[in-house]
């Protein structure tokens, strides 16, 4: 009987979310919204900064919108050395962390949800996983590389980055609003990282936070990311 319930439950576990999905996608699309983060502000008067839409806006653009922080410009070597801009993410819905490859404990609890997140969307184009190193001495192109390996990352699809270290630290704080430390020492947990993952929309606009160690939070931000890919698709549908 007990094996009977648990089975039920298991069930209702994996057909939920599912049928969330389908009624967003079917039937409430209108109704769902996934949030913007950190309305941008004036720096005199800290008001939130609206803008006008003119009379060319597109049609699913409100008459006026807020304006957002987006993820800044950056320059950092990938996993096969080749230097990459803000241009490896324009017109990608992106999901962002911060790690380091001799990480002994949340890392690669973080890569393999990753690595269920790449299996979710392998065959979609329109999103990119990035993982920056938070560790850049160490983790050279090669090491990337060889991590990448570890946790079957698909090239072009799975993008590790590395560089110069204040500008990573930079981008963490700055850009994607994370906690990232460096204790100046040599062993592996001299580091400290956000275990977040950012969702990030083809705007550039920071859409969500998930717990990268957490099997639930990685359900909710695949389903995210789909309600996003419908978003799109309906705008580019009109």
């Amino acid at each position: 009987m007990w094996n009977i319930k648990k089975a039920g439950i298991l069930i209702l576990m994996l057909v939920i979310p599912v049928l969330f999905f389908l009624w967003i996608r079917f039937g409430g699309v209108n109704h769902y919204s996934l949030p913007r983060y950190f309305p941008l502000r004036d720096t005199l008067t800290n008001q939130v900064i609206i803008k006008k839409n003119g009379p060319n806006k597109a049609w699913w653009e409100p008459e006026q919108d807020t304006l957002y922080h987006t993820i800044p410009a950056f320059h950092l070597l990938n996993q096969d050395s080749t230097w990459v801009n803000q241009d490896l993410l324009k017109g990608k819905i992106v999901v962002a962390d911060f790690f380091f490859s001799r990480c002994p404990t949340i890392c690669p609890k973080m890569a393999t949800q990753l690595n269920r997140i790449q299996d979710v969307f392998i065959n979609n184009p329109n999103v990119l996983i990035v993982s920056h190193s938070i560790d850049p001495t160490h983790d050279t192109p090669s090491v990337l590389r060889s991590y990448g390996k570890r946790y079957d990352a698909e090239p072009g699809k799975w993008v590790f980055l590395t560089g110069d270290k204040p500008q990573i630290y930079q981008l963490a704080i700055k850009g994607y609003k994370l906690a990232v430390q460096d204790d100046n020492a040599q062993t592996a947990d001299a580091f400290t990282h956000d275990s977040k993952l950012v969702l990030v929309d083809k705007e550039g606009v920071i859409r969500g936070y998930y717990d990268g160690e957490d099997k639930e939070e990685i359900d909710r931000l695949i389903l995210e990311i789909r309600v996003l890919l419908d978003i799109y698709k309906k705008r580019e549908s009109k």
